[in-house]
């Protein structure tokens, strides 16, 4: 009797948990999760242009796909097959409906606007402008439908929720290239001046940093000495051992002047005569010798 108290007990607890851990609305309701809501809305909005399709072009699940391709004025099959993921060089498939080919009217519209444009109206701004080459500010400049070319928020919605059509999107391609020269002549221009501008400012700065942190100009130490070896003038913050040494070092230079001037006075000295000094004029064999007239 006990255990099974406890095993009530136990499965009651369980209950409770799992019913607490379910979420519920303002009226006590389980709510849908987002995924779900999200795909109930997505297929809301196929739902709409399914029907928008069938009225303004006839399409149906019946249709053949040769006739769906002949009433969406398809120009390249192949290629639309292609997008359908069919074999595009099968040409009994023409034949069959969408139905049997498991494709709906609206994949069908979507698949014919990527083989023309090469993009749909369920792609984004971003996918639409890396597809035509565009920059994705002019482009938003030139769509209008308040979209501010500075901010990234409608980047990445579909065109279709932004209420812009692909023939749209292609004038502009075409305005856009009609005026592409000038739009990059310009573009070149400025990137050339700002560089420049930059290049210019960097070479100014970097010129007047030799005036920052500009060290301080010392005098020369000087040491001034009498003739007779007095110090005159000794720098304060010089060692003693270095004006002792400058001292002597004067001491031997003058000295080694003394000893140079001595030496060039006794090899300078001018040339002496030791006859003539000796009053030898004249030599004894020269009487005997000399020729007489």
């Amino acid at each position: 009797m006990r255990r099974t108290a406890i095993i009530i007990l136990l499965l009651g607890l369980l209950c409770g948990l799992a019913a607490q851990s379910r979420p519920r609305g303002s009226g006590g309701k389980i709510t849908l999760p987002e995924a779900v809501e999200t795909s109930a809305l997505a297929d809301s909005v196929i739902v709409q242009r399914e029907s928008e399709i069938l009225e303004d072009f006839g399409i149906r699940d019946s249709s053949r796909l040769a006739e769906v391709a002949r009433v969406l004025k398809v120009e390249d099959i192949p290629r639309w097959k292609a997008y359908l993921k069919l074999e595009a060089a099968n040409s009994k498939l023409n034949e069959r409906s969408l139905r049997q080919l498991g494709i709906t009217p609206y994949t069908a519209f979507l698949a014919s606007q990527s083989a023309r444009y090469g993009y749909s109206e369920l792609s984004t701004l971003q996918e639409v402008a890396t597809v035509l080459n565009f920059p994705i500010k002019k482009l938003k400049a030139m769509l209008g439908h308040d979209l501010d070319p500075n901010s990234k928020a409608m980047d990445h919605r579909s065109l279709e929720s932004l209420d812009i059509s692909p023939e749209e999107i292609e004038a502009k391609e075409k305005e856009f290239k009609e005026h592409q020269l000038d739009y990059g002549l310009a573009l070149t221009l400025i990137g050339m001046l700002v560089v420049f501008s930059a290049l210019l400012v960097t070479s100014i700065v970097i010129s007047q940093l030799v005036h920052t942190n500009k060290a301080e100009k010392k005098a020369p130490a000087e040491i001034r000495i009498t003739a007779s070896g007095k110090l005159l003038k000794v720098p304060k913050d010089m060692n003693r051992d270095v004006i002792a040494a400058a001292i002597t070092a004067l001491h031997i230079y003058e000295t080694t002047i003394r000893e140079r001037r001595k030496l060039q006075l006794t090899f300078n000295r001018d040339a002496v005569n030791t006859w003539r000094n000796s009053a030898a004029f004249n030599m004894p064999n020269s009487e005997f010798t000399r020729r007489r007239r």
